[in-house]
């Protein structure tokens, strides 16, 4: 585990209620692993159901934990904003529910100077949730 639950929003922009992960697992150029435990009072649940939006917004902080933690690394400062430029190939597959405990992977599959290509998928038990596509640019 490189950053842990007490110490992801040094790393993302968001802050509670908003924090979509627990801990980064492992972040290198080829892509990032994340995880998340499905809290009882969290703000995307519906009937004990996550929402397909909760585990999209899950991708993209997986992404922000990743860029951010290999940024800090690289300038040994703050990590850089990044902003989603595209949602595309959305595949829903199931849904997480209450106390499920989401695994993430994401894999970068093109940059382009500040534009990075990434396909996300989110699990649950080794069942896919969800996957998508999203361009990321990094302020």
């Amino acid at each position: 585990m490189l950053i842990n639950k007490e110490n992801i929003t040094s790393i993302i922009p968001q802050r509670a209620p908003f924090v979509m992960i627990d801990s980064l697992l492992s972040a290198d150029e080829a892509g990032f692993k994340t995880e998340f435990q499905v809290a009882p009072d969290n703000l995307f649940l519906e009937s004990q159901v996550l929402s397909e939006s909760a585990l999209i917004e899950n991708i993209a902080q997986t992404c922000a934990a990743g860029f951010g933690y290999l940024n800090s690394l690289e300038e040994g400062g703050e990590p850089k904003l990044g902003f989603i430029g595209a949602v595309t190939q959305v595949q829903v597959e199931d849904a997480a529910k209450e106390n499920d405990r989401i695994e993430t992977s994401v894999k970068v599959l093109s940059t382009f100077d500040t534009i990075h290509l990434v396909e996300g998928t989110a699990k649950s038990n080794g069942k896919v949730l969800l996957t998508c596509q999203m361009k990321i640019v990094l302020a």
